[in-house]
């Protein structure tokens, strides 16, 4: 999770590793940053000895989804597998998400299942490991986010299935990862944030405190489809499977590189806790008249903020003195003002939203996709966020909302010749259709 590297003019560095680990194709951190400049005349004597490239000659218009043709199982729980799951659909995979009978609510279903075909499925009885082996055949990766050894027990761990299944791509999310041994414990997004001190850093001196978003969750799912798809590129060159995990401890770690970087004479002086408002004078909160704004700028935006009227007199001012300034200043008018005459003058500048409600309702939000209203079959209309990454020819979609857990089994009995299994398998529980609490 940590590394030490030489650094040329700061000397030994720990800070953090290698988020997402490939077993086959693993990524290494290949020394520290260069200095700058340094790779100058290397870089432009490669681009003089580059023949010209050839323009593109693909037709214009948009293509099948990145993923289409690509078949995923997800038995993932709660936040971060399904979160990968979700990913990889979204981006044109066809999701089969197999849920435990023994599970009477599927956690967060309708925000990370959508776009997925939903199966509950008894694992632990012999035709319901029949039936998973069955949807092995056609499958091209496996997503679960047990604890080290569970899948194991389960009979389905990775090299029992690649031992059917050659060239399958295996992802296993947890929280500590599959190496030492830490990787049995439990886990989750608040043990996560204790582990790496980021409980710590948002509560600040005195008592921790937990960040209200899962941070970790959300970044580990997103970390496991980055890898699966790094998988799926090697296996398409090789035609090799391999072994992907990445967990919410290095996720955390990742997230807070900026501060997790310890040498010789370090200061650890960052702003942290409840009161923090940002890092400096020139990129913080501050309240105007009618609500608060951010400001983010820098001491070479000072001349742009000299032009701004009201802020004529901030030149030659810093540290503290500057705080004050724009404290006292910015009290004077609006948010709407002040933000309007920042952005005018190149400064990045914002209303502090502090209703979630609003950022779903904000018409840039939903008309860029990032907040969708849908029909949801038990629901009614549901507001959801929508996947933030674009590519412009193999577009993002959606997908359907959440389907009610295990409505698709059916269908996809059908697709591996069990159909006319169905009602027994219904009856027995080995497949379950009703009574799971969508959560």
């Amino acid at each position: 999770m940590v590394i030490q590297v030489d650094d040329p003019k700061l000397g030994k560095i720990v800070q953090p590793g290698i988020n997402a680990r490939l077993s086959s194709t693993p990524g290494a951190v290949r020394g520290p940053a260069p200095q700058l400049n340094a790779h100058r005349a290397e870089l432009l004597a490669e681009i003089a000895s580059r023949e010209s490239v050839p323009s593109d000659s693909a037709p214009d218009g948009v293509l099948p989804p990145v993923l289409d043709g690509v078949k995923v199982l997800d038995l993932c729980i709660v936040l971060a597998g399904p979160t990968c799951g979700r990913a990889l659909a979204e981006f044109g995979a066809d999701v089969i998400k197999i849920d435990s009978p023994d599970r009477e609510r599927v956690s967060f279903h309708n925000e990370i299942n959508r776009a997925k075909r939903s199966i509950v499925l008894n694992l632990k009885s012999e035709e319901g490991l029949s039936v998973f082996w069955r949807l092995l055949e056609n499958a091209d990766v496996v997503v679960q986010n047990f604890r080290k050894d569970v899948a194991e027990r389960l009979g389905i761990g990775y090299e029992q299935v690649r031992q059917r299944k050659p060239d399958i791509i295996y992802a296993s999310l947890n929280t500590y990862g599959q190496e030492g041994p830490w990787a049995f414990r439990p886990g989750h997004e608040q043990i996560a944030q204790a582990a790496t001190g980021m409980q710590e850093r948002f509560g600040g001196e005195g008592q921790p405190l937990t960040q209200p978003f899962a941070v970790n969750d959300y970044g580990t799912g997103f970390m496991g489809a980055y890898a699966v798809a790094l998988a799926l590129l090697h296996r398409q060159r090789t035609a090799e499977g391999q072994h992907v995990d990445t967990a919410l401890a290095y996720t955390s770690c990742t997230l807070q590189s900026r501060f997790l970087q310890d040498y010789a004479g370090k200061r650890w002086d960052e702003a942290r806790g409840q009161s923090a408002l940002g890092t400096g004078p020139l990129s913080r909160a501050y309240q105007a008249s009618d609500g608060w704004l951010f400001i983010a700028a820098s001491n070479t935006d000072l001349t742009a903020l000299t032009g701004i009227e009201g802020l004529a007199e901030i030149n030659g001012l810093s540290g503290d003195e500057l705080e004050r300034f724009l404290e006292q200043r910015l009290m004077n008018a609006p948010v709407a003002h002040w933000v309007e005459r920042l952005t005018t003058a190149g400064i990045g500048a914002h209303r502090v939203v502090t209703d979630a409600r609003e950022v779903l309702e904000d018409q840039w939000v939903v008309e860029h996709g990032l907040s969708v209203t849908r029909e949801h079959d038990d629901l009614g209309r549901i507001t959801t966020t929508g996947p933030a990454p674009r590519l412009s020819r193999t577009p993002v979609n959606v997908g359907r909302p959440a389907p009610r857990p295990g409505s698709d089994a059916r269908e996809i009995l059908e697709e591996i010749g069990r159909g006319d299994l169905f009602d027994r398998l219904v009856e027995e529980g080995v497949v379950r259709m009703e009574g799971i609490v969508a959560g």
